[in-house]
């Protein structure tokens, strides 16, 4: 039996999610024809690509070691249709981007739809994570592209200063508070944190270091912190953009604080190894026009 392009990529999708039915919809087919293949594969290979246990499924070392050469091999199929895709004329393709929560789930949305109707026949996938796992995916070929308020400190990734959105203070409508807000007078309030390692925990934590304030709960997510104080549990410090759905329903308020003026950076990070796309190339200057014109709470990196 000879290994076929399409088992390839669905082991490919397999290994990566360590799902079956993950796999599945990614690439667009069934659960019992995924796990047909992968059976088929193991049948051929001769060697079990998988370990099948109760809490789900690990790679062999045989079926780490296929992962390793398909991804790469997948990734050079792949670039290599888009570079010939160029010598045709066409702009079309799919660009993976990875984004980080705040810019993932309440700026990147608009901006990518304002791209696809400029560019209909480019796709653009986006996953949304953490700070780790999106620059893991861009180091590992596994997205094009990635947003992330922190540059990478590790591989050989390169990264450009995309846009900066202020952080506010975020409280419900039904409390009474200065405007502006001074940091003393915010560190008297009820705090509902971000989670340990989160950079709006880390800024928070550290406007605050001179203050004993007390911190009501810790939640992960921009979204369960804005719920949190809509609810009336306390305040926060959250990015501007993030706040707009429970600012346009009345349930919360914000303030700037007076004398502290607390920011994210975010950067557009890519792999100079990797061969950029005209999709790719597209996106990243539609991206790099959008930063420059800026946008509510938003301001260009320059």
């Amino acid at each position: 039996m000879a290994v076929t392009l399409q088992q390839l990529e669905i082991f490919r999708a397999v290994a990566r999610n360590l799902s079956f039915s993950v796999a599945a919809k990614e690439v667009y087919t069934s659960q019992p024809h995924v796990s047909n293949q992968i059976r088929k594969l193991e049948e051929h290979y001769r060697v079990p690509l998988f370990i099948r246990s109760r809490p789900g499924i690990a790679l062999t070392e045989a079926g780490l070691a296929l992962y390793e050469r398909i991804n790469i091999i997948l990734s050079d199929i792949e670039e290599a249709e888009q570079v010939i895709q160029q010598f045709r004329g066409l702009q079309r393709g799919t660009v993976r981007l990875a984004a980080t929560a705040s810019a993932g789930n309440h700026v990147i949305p608009g901006i990518v739809a304002d791209f696809q109707r400029r560019h209909p026949d480019i796709v653009v996938m986006m996953q949304v994570s953490n700070t780790e796992d999106v620059l893991g995916r861009v180091d590992r070929d596994e997205a094009e592209l990635a947003i992330t308020p922190r540059p990478p400190e590790w591989g050989e990734l390169e990264s450009e200063s995309l846009y900066i959105e202020d952080l506010v203070v975020l409280f419900p409508s039904s409390m009474t508070l200065p405007d502006p807000l001074t940091v003393e007078q915010f560190a008297t309030l009820p705090q509902v944190a971000r989670e340990e390692g989160s950079l709006t925990w880390e800024i928070m934590r550290e406007l605050l270091e001179d203050h004993d304030p007390r911190v009501v709960a810790q939640l992960g997510g921009t979204t369960a912190v804005n719920e949190a104080v809509a609810a009336g549990l306390g305040v926060s410090l959250v990015p501007e953009t993030t706040a707009k759905a429970w600012l346009d329903a009345g349930s919360v308020q914000v303030r700037a604080l007076q004398d502290a003026h607390p920011v994210h950076h975010f950067y557009l990070v890519h792999s100079p190894q990797r061969y950029v796309t005209p999709a790719t190339r597209a996106l990243i200057e539609h991206l790099r026009s959008w930063a420059a014109e800026g946008g509510p709470g938003l301001k260009p990196s320059s």
